[in-house]
């Protein structure tokens, strides 16, 4: 079952990138008007605590002086999330060198079916500076909510019985821990790297 959803997600990654197409909205929740570097006023979303795809804790400030690039999903999600795991492989391709100041935060908002071993096979197949986070659902929620991000399950009657609608945001973290700003899923990874840059390069 793993394989198979994470082949779906590789190959609608393939097709995406291959479309070359300009940045649009599409399925999942709606675009917001604006997004890149000043879309969002800086804002420091304070420290949080989860578990990472190696069962280790995973907290924000332990990672200051890095830029983070975060986000909200589940390894079952076949649209918006495949397309944001897809512009962040390129984005850390665009950084050459920089990528190792980098770093991309999957938050998982199914911690039932995401488990570490299902999280760490899913990153396993994207880029190596991604760590997928879980934990309890309480715990998963006071970070949703540090955000102002949103997720809904929803049941249905596909094989897994519930689909999840939740925030596509990509949160642009600075090097302090401060919120600086947020990207559509669908923005270019060009503009994304030109906002990591603009951090990496310091104040102005």
């Amino acid at each position: 079952m793993i394989q198979k959803r994470l082949l779906l997600c590789l190959m609608i990654c393939v097709f995406i990138f291959r479309a070359v197409a300009p940045a649009q909205s599409g399925s999942g929740p709606a675009a917001p008007s604006q997004s890149g570097l000043g879309a969002t006023a800086p804002a420091t979303v304070g420290d949080f605590v989860l578990t990472d795809h190696n069962g280790r804790p995973f907290r924000l400030r332990d990672h200051r002086g890095e830029v983070i690039l975060l986000f909200f999903g589940y390894t079952s999600c076949t649209e918006a999330c495949p397309v944001i795991l897809g512009r962040i492989n390129s984005v850390f391709k665009q950084l050459g060198a920089d990528r190792d100041k980098t770093l991309a935060v999957f938050i998982s908002v199914d911690p039932e079916r995401d488990t570490t071993q299902v999280l760490r096979d899913y990153v396993g197949y994207f880029s190596a500076h991604t760590v997928a986070l879980t934990g309890k659902k309480e715990e998963i929620d006071a970070v949703v909510k540090q955000y102002g991000a949103k997720y809904e399950i929803e049941k249905s009657d596909s094989a897994l019985g519930y689909h999840i609608n939740h925030t596509t945001y990509i949160y642009l973290i600075d090097t302090g821990g401060t919120l600086r700003s947020r990207f559509n899923y669908t923005d270019r990874p060009a503009t994304i790297v030109e906002g990591v840059r603009r951090l990496l390069a310091g104040p102005g």
